[in-house]
């Protein structure tokens, strides 16, 4: 579940970064938007999935993995966006 969650957050946080470059034309917006879209779907799927799992609440669980994620999935945002201005793929 988790990888489909990280995925999720990868890929819309990528398309919307690189469509907030190509109107903008901002670098600093783009990746703000990349940072601000993974925290929240990241945060939001971590307490989504802390309150509705029962173990969790007994043992004291937490899927540690989305939120360490976080910055992960944002540098590689940053890398791409690096990429893209480089390949001309935002043009």
């Amino acid at each position: 579940m988790d990888i489909v969650i990280l995925s999720f957050s990868f890929i819309v946080s990528t398309i919307v970064s690189v469509l907030i470059l190509k109107k903008t034309k901002s670098k600093w917006k783009s990746r703000l938007s990349a940072f601000i879209i993974n925290t929240l779907i990241l945060a939001t799927a971590t307490w989504l999935l802390y309150i509705t799992d029962e173990e969790a609440k007994m043992f004291g669980y937490v899927h540690v993995v989305l939120v360490i994620a976080i910055p992960i999935i944002s540098w590689i945002n940053f890398i791409i966006l690096e990429i893209s201005k480089y390949k001309k793929w935002v043009a």
